[in-house]
C-alpha cells in the first residue's frame, strides 16, 4: 500500500491486495483477499470488495456498494470517472464498463442493470 493511500477508521485490507496511489478509502471498508485498486479511486464508507476484485483508475464507489468475487471495474478518466452508485451490487465475475445507478444490481460481461431495489 502506497503512502498516498488514505485509509478510514475500521477499514480492512486483506492479504495479497495491492493498492497503488491517490486512493481514498472511507470508514469500515472491506477489501478482501487478492484485490487490486488502481490510481485515483475513492471508496465511500461501508464498501465491500469480495476476493479477487480489480478496480482500475479513476473510479468512485458509493457508500455501501458491494462488488462481488472476481468482478472488474475498468478505468474512467479524470474528467469522467466511472461511478458505482451507493448501495449498488455488482455480481461476481461482472465487468463494469460504464457508471451504475444507486441501489441496483449489475451483472454480466459487460455488466448491465438487472434489478433496482
Amino acid at each position: 500500500m502506497s503512502e498516498y493511500v488514505k485509509l478510514g477508521t475500521g477499514s480492512i485490507v486483506c492479504c495479497g491486495s495491492i493498492l497503488t496511489v491517490d486512493i481514498e478509502i472511507g470508514e469500515h471498508v472491506h477489501i478482501n483477499l487478492d484485490c487490486t485498486v488502481g490510481h485515483d479511486v475513492v471508496m465511500e464508507d461501508f464498501v465491500t470488495l469480495a476476493p479477487g476484485v480489480h478496480v482500475s483508475g479513476h473510479v468512485f464507489i458509493g457508500r455501501g456498494a458491494y462488488i462481488g468475487t472476481g468482478a472488474t471495474i475498468i478505468n474512467g478518466t479524470a474528467a469522467q470517472p466511472i461511478v458505482i452508485g451507493a448501495g449498488c451490487v455488482i455480481a461476481a465475475g461482472a465487468c463494469v464498463t460504464t457508471s451504475t445507478a444507486a441501489n441496483t444490481l449489475y451483472a454480466g460481461v459487460p455488466a448491465v442493470c438487472k434489478k433496482s431495489f
